[in-house]
């Protein structure tokens, strides 16, 4: 009997296995551009309704097993390309698949939720993205935020100035604070960082004032541009909603590259290139009649005798071109290593930027080593891990504002006749300047501002499939991560500088310290079901974030003949000693439903508190709604020319956190009769206050041509921002002079267009263009205080105006007038009327690609005092010409008259920047396999620039330059600062 069993047992699993040997087919085949031809590598192929899948190899081949006797379908897919779906059958086992690019970018996928994410061609939302190509496939850009420029609509981005390291403010859909976070949320795979533009204590050596006038970095320079894979930018709360708190700003949400399942890719690049001055001003001449004109009687002798002694000896100096006008050396290298299997895939990169300014003894070395491993640890468990190091060294000199300390270039050579020499003697000293209270090339040669970073960026997700029937399934998704960020900062003037020796105690050194450590962590349950003909997507969850922050600067003076040891001066401050601590927490429901991609809506929900609130335990409500209408996609639609056609409308809300503080009533130290003891300060806490709030309301269309080779992304805004914090001034009698308030309302409104496409495409040339136009209008709504002007330098030079009716952009100033809230004329705004880029990129012949992007900005005013200081000492290019013939220099008489008006320093900063040029050619596989075997895979090498060419009638060396660093409102102020760069490279990538 066991026998018959054993048997009978055999001949059933002989008849199993024929039969799954019969159940199972292959289809092979090659993957192709239809365009070009080309094989390609690593495009995926999926069968539709499960996991199982392949990529292609290196010739574009490849083989999977259908595990069905019946007919199933193939999805073949490509970053950048339109999905393609394909019936086969078992009869059916060689394909050629050409996948057609996505000129669109419909089948990207785009981020809805903390825990979900949907296909542009169903967004309810104007979100932009920024692909890796986008973000650096025309020319190496320092740092990430400013490889943004002209790429997405509705930013105005504005840097400090060209000093090497970066330092750039994003404002999006306009101003959201006056006082508090008006930079976007930024985050990097799921982890909430630090973009701060952190302290260095430059301003309070050169006595410019506070810190945002330091002209440091902001910390998303630290991360990797050639990193990243995709860059999202929710610009407004109807699409920001569901991060809450702190997305009144928008957010940014950055991912970085992850491996791929198959051969292990090794990718080394190098860029060399070298940089020079975007633009020089040039300086004016001098002669006896200017002299005699421009200096007093009794001071007229003695520089007449200088100017004949240069004029014998031909010793001339132009200090703009000396300072400033130097080549600098531009140098990067990265290496990337990807690959993996069905289970574990990995990126592992590195990368070693090496920059030197074209100021003298200024650069920016940053040192990066990336490692992201996504492993399955079963078939329903995920587990992704990305850890991140930075280590950056920046030397960023002395530009930018200062106060009588000479600690600043151009505000120095500002005041220096050309006919003196300011350099080194042979003996090693240096000239005493007397034009101006330090010599320039003293502090460029020994002076010290110095920032060293190290940054440790981690994060995980994991992801874990708890029910999966026919119809549905639940996922339980776990996510989070930790930055953290040390900045030691060092700025050091020695005592034998000309400012330092007329001091009490010479020598001045200012250390710091500061260190961030942020935490995040994310837990949802995500429940995808079809009801009926309705695809439905629930999620809810929680978040819990952490943010701790020490700040440490200490001052000496009195030092040594060179010493820098703070323990060796004569004069010991500790200048700020600053902890805090702040935490959030959040919880999030979102319920997403979709008509058979014809009518896809969003409804959500988050709930947050922060200990940054008057009530701590509060929680405030953020709501979202959003529908879109694929008109396309329905059946009565059967228009050949508009082959996609979706209106779409969106509403949602967020806010911006309470600055640290604002609840409390400081204290300061104070010393009685030799006792040590606090004292309060002047302002008062308010524990009542609340967190900035938006809402903003969207509307938009999204059309498609031509079999969607051309595209149209239309929107129109109103964002009102309410509770704006304001200082609300109090009666003396109170004993304190200001509390914080929740007052002022503003409202910004604005339009958004994007036109993409491809209008030739053949075999050997290919062009895709895309435009974008955006417009923002600005209105303070309510004020709910006094009139008041603030901002810049005061009435004399131009400052802004918060008036109830005007943007508090508005630039006011001298003389005085009754007709303006707070008494002066109105001379500008710092607004612009509009932005406009146009990016081409053209496919000449197969392998040779030309991109070139150009920027444009209409309108908008600066505040030029760096004409300011040029005037007054007369070195301005020109000061001397006299345009009207009345005897009086360009110099002593600006427009408008009567020549004596804050109206002469506020100038039309208009501007088109061709920002990016890029030529490449990448060698065929044929040509390579000829020249290298199977061992390179890969070749590519080009020219670029960065900052190529300016065309401006503004009177200052960049248009977009920000004294006054990522503040608000005065961002546009213009005072000496570190001219921009243009660079150029030479490009050399190899895949192995």
């Amino acid at each position: 009997m066991f026998k018959f069993y054993k048997t009978l047992l055999s001949l059933a699993f002989l008849w199993g296995s024929v039969g799954w040997a019969y159940a199972q087919y292959t289809v092979s085949g090659k993957v192709s551009d239809e365009r070009t031809g080309e094989p390609m590598i690593g495009a995926s192929i999926l069968i539709k309704g499960t996991t199982s899948g392949t990529i292609t190899d290196l010739d574009g081949g490849f083989s999977i097993t259908v595990p069905t006797n019946a007919g199933a379908s193939l999805i073949f897919s490509s970053i950048g390309y339109l999905s393609q779906t394909v019936e086969v059958a078992p009869g059916v086992s060689i394909l050629s698949i050409r996948l057609k690019q996505d000129a669109t970018n419909l089948e990207e996928v785009v981020v809805t939720g903390l825990a979900s994410s949907v296909k542009r061609s169903n967004l309810a939302n104007a979100v932009s993205s920024v692909s890796a190509r986008d973000l650096l496939g025309t020319t190496t850009i320092q740092t990430t935020d400013g490889a943004l420029y002209g790429k997405v609509a509705g930013a105005t981005i504005r840097s400090n100035g060209g000093a090497p390291g970066g330092g750039i403010s994003i404002q999006l859909r306009g101003i959201s604070s006056l006082t508090g976070a008006s930079q976007p949320l930024i985050i990097v795979d799921g982890v909430y960082i630090n973009n701060a533009s952190q302290r260095s204590g430059r301003a309070t050596v050169s006595g410019a004032g506070a810190s945002n006038q330091d002209d440091s970095s902001n910390r998303l320079a630290d991360l990797n541009p050639a990193d990243i894979e995709n860059i999202e930018i929710l610009k407004g709360p109807s699409a920001a909603a569901i991060y809450g708190t702190r997305a009144n700003a928008g957010v940014i949400i950055i991912t970085t590259k992850r491996g791929a399942e198959g051969r292990t890719n090794v990718s080394l690049s190098q860029d060399i290139g070298f940089a020079k001055p975007l633009r020089l001003l040039g300086v004016d001449d001098w002669s006896e009649d200017k002299i005699n004109f421009f200096f007093p009687v009794a001071r007229r002798p003695i520089e007449l005798e200088r100017f004949r002694a240069a004029q014998s000896s031909g010793t001339f100096i132009d200090y703009e071109d000396y300072f400033y006008n130097n080549q600098a050396t531009l140098l990067n290298t990265r290496v990337n290593v990807s690959g993996g299997n069905e289970k574990t895939k990995f990126f592992v990169s590195g990368n070693i930027t090496d920059e030197e300014g074209t100021v003298r003894r200024t650069g920016f070395q940053r040192y990066s080593v990336r490692a992201n491993v996504d492993h399955k640890i079963t078939n329903g468990i995920r587990l992704g891990v990305s850890t991140n190091y930075i280590q950056s060294n920046t030397d960023r000199g002395f530009t930018g504002n200062q106060n009588n300390s000479g600690a600043s270039i151009g505000y120095s050579i500002a005041y220096v006749p050309n006919y003196f020499d300011l350099r080194r003697n042979a003996d090693g000293s240096y000239p005493v300047n007397p034009y101006f209270s330090e010599n320039p090339v003293a502090v460029t040669d020994n002076g010290i501002n110095n920032s060293k970073v190290n940054r440790f960026i981690q994060a995980f997700t994991l992801d874990i499939d708890l029910l999966k029937t026919q119809n549905s399934f639940l996922k339980a998704t776990v996510a989070g991560g930790l930055d953290f960020l040390q900045n030691s900062t060092l700025v050091y003037l020695p005592e034998f500088l000309q400012f330092q020796r007329a001091q009490a105690n010479p020598g001045d050194l200012f250390v710091g310290r500061q260190e961030s450590f942020n935490t995040n962590f994310q837990a949802a349950l995500v429940y995808n079901w079809n009801l009926g003909r309705v695809n439905m997507n629930s999620q809810a969850g929680l978040v819990r974030l952490d943010f701790r922050d020490n700040a440490l600067f200490n001052r000496g003076r009195g030092l040594v003949p060179g010493m820098r040891n703070l323990n060796q001066a004569a004069i010991q401050e500790i200048n700020q000693d600053f902890r805090s601590t702040v935490s959030d927490a959040g919880i999030f429901l979102q319920q997403e439903a979709n008509f058979e991609d014809k009518i896809i809506g969003t409804v959500g929900v988050r709930w947050d508190k922060s200990t940054l609130n008057g009530n701590p335990n509060e929680y405030y409500a953020f709501p979202r709604a959003s529908v879109a209408f694929n008109l396309g996609n329905f059946g009565f639609w059967n228009s050949s020319f508009i082959n996609q056609l979706k209106p779409r409308i969106a509403y949602g809300e967020t806010a911006g956190p309470v600055n640290f503080g604002a609840t409390f009533t400081p204290l300061g130290g104070t010393n009685i009769g030799g006792l040590l003891g606090s004292v309060v300060g002047t302002q008062i806490g308010n524990t009542l206050i609340r967190p900035e709030t938006a809402t903003e309301l969207e509307f938009g269309v999204d059309a498609g041509f031509f079999n969607n080779r051309m595209a149209i992304e239309a929107t129109y805004y109103i964002k009102n921002t309410q509770n704006n914090i304001q200082n609300l001034n109090l009666a003396p009698s109170t004993g304190v002079t200001s509390t914080p308030s929740n007052e002022a309302e503003l409202q910004n409104k604005g339009i958004e267009l994007s036109l993409s496409g491809t209008p030739i495409e053949k075999a050997n040339f290919r062009w895709f263009t895309r435009v974008m136009f955006w417009q923002n209008r600005l209105n303070m709504t309510r004020l709910g205080i006094p009139t008041y002007i603030a901002g810049a330098f005061g009435s004399g030079l131009g400052t802004f105006l918060y008036a109830q009716g005007y943007s508090p952009t508005t630039i006011v100033g001298t003389p005085a007038t009754a007709e303006v809230p707070g008494g002066f004329t109105v001379w500008g705004n710092a607004q612009p009327k509009f932005n406009m880029s146009f990016f081409n990129s053209f496919n000449i012949v197969k392998g040779l690609d030309l991109s070139v992007l150009v920027d444009w900005k209409k309108g908008g005013d600066n505040i030029n005092l760096t004409s300011f200081l040029n005037d007054g000492g007369g070195t301005t290019n020109g000061w001397f010409d006299d345009d009207n013939g009345d005897g009086i220099p360009n110099g002593r008489q600006r427009a408008p008259e009567p020549y004596n008006n804050a109206g002469r320093w506020v100038q039309d900063a208009s501007f088109v920047k061709i920002r990016e040029i890029g030529l490449y050619y990448t060698f065929s596989k044929a040509s390579i396999t000829n020249m290298f075997g199977s061992t390179v895979q890969g070749i590519k090498v080009g020219t670029s620039v960065n900052n190529a060419f300016l065309f401006t009638k503004y009177e200052g060396y960049d248009p977009e330059t920000s004294t006054f660093g990522a503040t608000a409102i005065a961002n546009n102020v213009d005072i000496a600062p570190y001219p921009t760069p243009r660079r150029v490279f030479f490009h050399l990538t190899i895949d192995f």
